[in-house]
This record gives C-alpha cells, structure tokens and sequence, in this order.
C-alpha cells in the first residue's frame, strides 16, 4: 500500500489556509491541493507532513502541531492500493513567512473560499481541518474511494 501524509495549514486566525498549485501527479497538474505527498521508508505520516510542508513552504511546523483528522482509503483499485492520513495545523507567525521552496507555487486563501480548480474534497476536508484546530475534537474520519 502506497501512504501519504496530505496537510492543511492555517494562519493563526484560522481565517486563512495555504495550498499549493499542484504540477504533479499528473492528475493533480493545474489542480490546487493541500501540502503533503508520500511517505519515504520507515517515515510516518505526521514526519512526512513536517518534511513536506519544509519543502513546499520553507515553513517549519514540528511533529506535535500537526492534528490527525482524517483518513482517505482507495478501495476500488486492488492493485494499486493508497492511504492518505490527513492533518491540519496552525501557524502563528506572520503569513509572509511562507515561501514557495519548491517547484509549485503556494498561496494562502480565505478558508471559506476554496478556488474552484481545487481538488474537491478539499471544499469539506478544509472545513473539518478548521473545526479540529478550533477544538471540535471528533474521532477521525474514514473517508473511502
């Protein structure tokens, strides 16, 4: 089974989340998503979210910032087999801290107006982030394709 690690980052009024316009996989080019990609050998999911959003956003976020809030599973395709373990955190220093470090571009949107050329889970997966960063602490969610 291939994992990811798939994050939603929140300035610290939690008014605004930073996404990324995504050039691969090439289902994803032209298409705006959350940070994250997959998981390397022997990493877990929340060390890939840290890694990744380093990477995408030269944002440093530790480990224990990173809130568990949902889980994607691919059960359609047997023979290629994914799990992404979703996550949300906040960043309480100025948004300009962002930058893109990688070959994908970044930018920070009101949390309430996800761009139409996002991914679409990310127009209900963005509001549970929120909501679990606001303290409505639920069990994860299972979310299956």
């Amino acid at each position: 089974m291939k994992d990811c690690a798939l994050g939603f980052i929140f300035d610290s009024t939690l008014e605004y989340v930073l996404l990324v316009y995504k050039n691969s996989p090439a289902w994803q080019a032209g298409k705006i998503n959350g940070v994250g990609g997959k998981t390397e050998p022997g990493e877990t999911a929340v060390a890939c979210m840290v890694r990744e959003c380093q990477e995408e956003t030269t944002l440093v976020i530790r480990d224990a910032a990173w809130a568990s809030f949902a889980h994607i599973k691919e059960t359609q395709k047997s023979d290629h087999p994914w799990m992404i373990e979703v996550f949300a955190a906040k960043y309480d220093g100025p948004t300009t801290d962002a930058k893109q470090n990688d070959h994908e571009e970044i930018e920070w949107f009101p949390y309430q107006a996800v761009p139409d050329n996002a991914i679409s889970n990310l127009h209900f997966l963005i509001p549970l982030a929120r909501q679990k960063l606001l303290g409505h602490d639920s069990k994860s969610i299972l979310i299956t394709y």
